[in-house]
């Protein structure tokens, strides 16, 4: 299938996202969407809940997913599981009805669901564990079984602190049975994602707001709000360069050795040795790996060929 073959998304996209048995398209105005292996659609897009998906992780064959409505005050965490298709859930009008705990409207058709009384800062997650962080609250590990594995408090770093908002955490990223929190003002710490014992910590010596990192291979890219990206590895910064703008995704080739990066209308490849650049009249908002292909989604639901690789 060629990307010109595949259908676009009937949505506009947040995220594409990959299990065993297809793909989990989820839209900027909280849209789910089955996709099989071929990216075809199975079904129509269903809204469980009236809100933009803060952030959304797939651990196995469990979706887990966060929502926040500022205006309502509202913030819900919640796992379904995919392969069994997805339903309709509440109107917005229904949330405004309902002001207690104890009343309050979830998701449909989840496994489980929380009423988080903080704000979800970050969420992550790998093969069989996923953690997030709540404002004020700290961090919490959990397994498949909905159990807390360990938490901790929100971290500081004592080179941020005069920072305004500096040590806000911005990023959860698990790489190497390791998981990394990173802060706005690019401060980290690692921990054992099974013991949950601090392994590693500091910060990159790069001036900016960070606002997202891709972790892999003991690689991380560094996003900042400017357009700027940092590649960071082994506790030294390897490449800088400087984007159009808001990076929306990143992927790492393991085999060539570089990053591929969905920017502002435009997509790269960044290696130690050159930065390719190519210009779109959409904004790109994921790169992805299929059937030997490389695919670049864009903000209008069509998926086109990689002009990059």
């Amino acid at each position: 299938m060629t990307g010109s073959e595949v259908k676009p998304l009937p949505f506009h996209p947040n995220m594409v996202l990959h299990w065993e048995k297809g793909f989990i398209a989820l839209g900027i105005d909280g849209e789910f969407l089955e996709l099989d292996l071929d990216l075809k659609p199975i079904g129509e897009p269903k809204r469980p809940f009236p809100s933009s998906i803060k952030d959304a992780v797939l651990v196995k064959d469990t979706l887990i997913a966060t929502w926040i409505e500022h205006e309502l005050m509202v913030a819900r965490m919640a796992a379904f599981e995919v392969g069994n298709g997805f339903i309709d859930g509440p109107e917005k009008g229904d949330l405004r009805t309902r002001t207690s705990i104890a009343a309050a409207l979830h998701p449909a058709g989840t496994v489980w669901s929380h009423v988080l009384d903080a704000e979800p800062l970050a969420l992550g997650g790998s093969d069989e564990q996923f953690a997030f962080m709540l404002w004020k609250k700290g961090m919490y590990m959990m397994g498949m079984d909905a159990e807390e594995h360990w938490r901790k408090p929100e971290p500081q770093w004592k080179e941020l602190e005069r920072l305004p908002y500096a040590e806000v955490t911005i990023e959860l990223t698990f790489d190497q049975n390791r998981l990394y929190v990173w802060s706005r003002g690019a401060g980290f710490i690692a921990y054992d994602s099974e013991t949950g014992q601090q392994v590693d910590s500091g910060t990159v010596p790069v001036d900016g707001i960070l606002t997202s990192v891709y972790s892999t291979d003991n690689q991380h890219l560094l996003c900042f709000e400017d357009g700027k990206v940092v590649w960071y590895a082994n506790g030294e910064v390897r490449k800088q360069e400087q984007l159009n703008g808001a990076i929306q995704h990143a992927l790492w080739n393991h085999e060539h050795q570089h990053w591929h990066i969905a920017g502002w209308r435009e997509e790269c490849v960044v290696s130690l040795e050159a930065t390719k650049r190519s210009k779109l009249n959409e904004i790109p908002v994921q790169i992805m790996n299929h059937k030997k292909a490389v695919y670049v989604v864009l903000n209008n639901g069509c998926f086109i060929h990689s002009s990059l690789t």
